[in-house]
């Protein structure tokens, strides 16, 4: 995963991190003191699995350096412990079993784990069956795969990529998925949720009030949109089933294709071999 974990590495062997960082700055900025940002008595890098294994493996991570060498004092020994602490704090993430709340956490969902509510949470990846049943309050999902399942988005929440038989049940507000693929299914979307890309075999459900989707590439499907829902592009082979209310799709090209229209629903431009 893209920016997973960033940590700063001091000469003292003090690992900083932050589960919120999204950049080494974030970090320099809240924990650097000035004299140290003079002595560059650290190094900013990025500890994270290779060949995109699982997060809550952590045999298979590795500690990439952002800067252009490794300082002569990280080796050895000290090298060693590290590496330990940097595992340590990655499996303290992972959580299994049944818990009721998430509070201002990061973590790593396995093993058929069931979480009733997360609020103000980073959840980097989902795996195993795992499930949130309410995704609430700045919480957000980095990785979706397995069978991982999201019951319900509420309140701006964002998922970054699902994939897999992963499936999100319900969308509201102006929740978000950067990123659908694979066999990844959402049930229902509503209000102005939205979804940027929706590719291979991924599906919706149902599409209502003002749900928007980006782009469909691929073999990707809606099978209903309603309401004013909105289809900004769809590409190759992609189909939606049925059109209801307003529902519009901006643009059509390749062999996309949407079997029923009705009400004032609309397709604005269609390229290609694009049927109506």
């Amino acid at each position: 995963m893209e920016k997973f974990y960033l940590v700063l590495i001091k000469k003292d062997g003090t690992i900083v991190h932050d589960i919120f960082a999204t950049s080494h700055r974030d970090l320099v900025d809240k924990y650097i003191t000035k004299t140290e940002a003079m002595k560059k008595n650290y190094f900013m890098a990025t500890f994270s699995p290779i060949d995109g294994r699982r997060l809550d493996d952590t045999s298979n991570y590795v500690l990439i350096n952002s800067g252009m060498y490794y300082p002569d004092w990280f080796i050895g020994e000290f090298k060693e412990q590290v590496m330990r602490d940097l595992k340590e704090i990655i499996n303290s993430m992972v959580v299994s079993g049944r818990k009721k709340l998430l509070l201002h956490e990061g973590v790593i969902l396995t093993n058929k784990t069931v979480i009733e509510e997360a609020k103000h949470c980073v959840i980097f990846g989902m795996y195993d069956n795992a499930t949130v049943k309410v995704l609430n309050h700045t919480s957000e999902v980095r990785d979706m795969t397995d069978d991982a399942v999201v019951e319900k988005m509420k309140d701006g929440r964002k998922i970054t990529q699902m994939w897999g038989y992963s499936k999100v049940l319900e969308m509201h507000d102006y929740s978000k998925i950067m990123k659908m693929f694979g066999q990844a299914k959402v049930g229902q979307m509503f209000d102005n949720s939205r979804i940027a890309v929706l590719k291979g075999d991924a599906n919706i459900l149902e599409m209502a009030d003002e749900a928007e989707v980006d782009r469909l590439k691929h073999m990707s499907s809606v099978d209903e949109m309603r309401g004013h829902s909105v289809i900004e592009e769809m590409w190759d082979w992609t189909v939606v089933e049925k059109m209801f209310d307003h529902a519009r799709i901006n643009f059509m090209d390749d062999d996309a294709k949407v079997l029923e229209m009705y009400d004032d629903t609309m397709v604005e431009e269609m390229c290609g071999n694009s049927i109506v």
